[in-house]
């Protein structure tokens, strides 16, 4: 049987990838909803507090390997059996160090007490649990992520079902915690078998210290910025921790919960488009092309959550959570804005370490990072969690400036703004004139939808082109499917 193109082979992935990721974000939404009426604002402030605070500490859990081991096992495909060992036992001893420094430093960031212990138990499933699966991205790398999707979906039932037993039996807050990491642990060990025994991952299987070092090279760069990334990404959550209490944190986590679902659609379309990238890195009219589509859809896409979800926030929230989290509907019309950065920048880290120009990602997000605790420091005595929600939309500005100035990114940058100008504008006045209208929020939705649907088509966003190609990848996509069926 003809192997199917690359745009198929694209396109059936991320296809596989995104109807996983809609699934999951139905089960994180019903996960989160009860997770926070069974936690109340504080408790939920205080849940949220443990897993920002580790997550300041993710990039040295596996020390910016992700992206580098997909990468080099891309392009020397008959050794990726010894480049994963290698990394996942490098990524170990860095995970080790990472549980040991958070722990360290635990008090310094308000996490004495009782709270250190839960940051221990977290920490196993937040820093220790990612490094043993990195052998998983053996999945993007074959471009079989559907994988990846049915364990990823596997861990999200899991988890609703433990929330649900909690709440049902009222457990102690203990017990959210240890759960959420046994729920890890369960997937890790049903993952591991698969990746090394279905034939993903060729022998030999041996560890090189001469693999490590170059390993830690590549990685040390995107670590590095990792740190900035971590930051810029939880250190509002920190700090309104630290500085206001968990009860004014609760509803601002929630808007992060909610607004942070959206990030399914870049890491759909750029893990599944990334092997693909690093092969074309040498053709720049092919790399073009992809950063192209990629950009056009992504910024399509968030543009449409900025336009259809910000008129209706209010009435949503209070039906999901109750008036209780009602505060957290202005925390998600600034929050949501912050996504179309996050899905430009997803775009950029891609096509950076796809051309092996990592070493160029550390400007940016240190930039952002130190732009967002200035600006947390100043907005968060005055206004709150408001002013943590506005202080992370404004602080992306400066880490695109540095992209802009950097001349290796400055054409990937400005081809991305270029393509987001429309969307955004589009998105902008919709959001204005539907803000005020008396109309039932279903009915806001929709005309949202449609307001946006023709201010695409008529920009250009969309094209016959796309729907014609389209309809062309789910013809053969099918036929395959036939095919292999017959």
């Amino acid at each position: 049987m003809a192997q199917p193109s690359i745009g198929t082979r694209v396109f059936q992935n991320t296809i596989a990838q995104l109807g996983g990721r809609v699934a999951s974000v139905v089960l994180s939404a019903a996960t989160s909803i009860l997770l926070a009426r069974y936690l109340g604002r504080e408790r939920m402030g205080e849940y949220g507090a443990i897993y920002a605070y580790l997550a300041l500490y993710t990039w040295i859990a596996t020390f910016g390997l992700e992206q580098i081991l997909a990468r080099e096992a891309s392009q020397r495909r008959s050794e990726a059996g010894s480049i994963f060992l290698t990394g996942t036992l490098l990524a170990l001893c860095f995970s080790v160090t990472g549980i040991a420094l958070a722990l360290l430093l635990a008090p310094s960031f308000g996490y004495g007490g009782s709270l250190r212990i839960l940051v221990l138990c977290a920490a196993m499933e937040a820093l220790l649990l990612p490094a043993v699966s990195l052998v998983g991205i053996v999945f993007q790398v074959d471009m079989r992520q559907w994988y990846a999707v049915g364990l990823g979906l596997l861990r999200q039932v899991l988890w609703l079902l433990a929330v649900c037993l909690l709440a049902f039996g009222q457990a102690a807050f203990l017990w959210v915690i240890l759960s959420r990491a046994l729920v890890g642990l369960v997937t890790t060990a049903v993952t591991l078998p698969i990746c090394w025994r279905k034939g993903l991952l060729p022998r030999p299987w041996s560890f090189s210290w001469e693999e490590a070092r170059k390993l830690a090279r590549y990685g040390f760069p995107i670590a590095f910025s990792g740190v900035a990334v971590g930051l810029f990404q939880r250190i509002d959550q920190v700090m309104l921790h630290k500085m206001s209490g968990d009860l004014a944190l609760g509803p601002y986590v929630v808007a992060v919960m909610l607004t942070e679902q959206f990030s399914i659609f870049p890491v759909a379309l750029l893990s599944s488009l990334f092997p693909v990238l690093s092969r074309a890195a040498g053709r720049t009219d092919l790399f073009q092309h992809y950063l192209g589509v990629s950009y056009r859809f992504l910024m399509a896409v968030v543009f449409f959550a900025c336009a259809v979800v910000t008129p209706v926030t209010v009435p949503l929230v209070e039906l999901l959570y109750g008036k209780e989290f009602l505060s957290s509907a202005a925390l998600i019309n600034v929050l949501i804005w912050s996504e179309a950065p996050l899905f430009l920048a997803v775009v950029l880290t891609n096509a950076l370490v796809a051309k092996n120009l990592q070493r160029y990602l550390v400007l940016s997000p240190v930039s952002g990072a130190l732009a967002n605790i200035v600006l947390n420091l100043l907005l968060i005595p005055r206004w709150g969690a408001l002013g943590a929600a506005w202080a992370t939309l404004i602080s992306y500005s400066p880490g695109f400036l540095c992209f802009l100035i950097l001349r290796p990114a400055r054409a990937i940058t400005w081809q991305g703004l270029r393509i987001a100008a429309v969307p955004f504008g589009l998105a902008l006045a919709i959001s204005f004139a539907l803000q005020h209208w008396t109309l039932h929020f279903v009915l806001k939705f929709l005309v949202a939808a449609v307001m946006y649907a023709v201010g695409a088509w008529l920009s250009g966003m969309v094209r016959g082109t796309d729907i014609q190609r389209f309809k062309e990848i789910v013809r053969g996509t099918l036929g395959r499917f036939r095919e292999q069926v017959s």
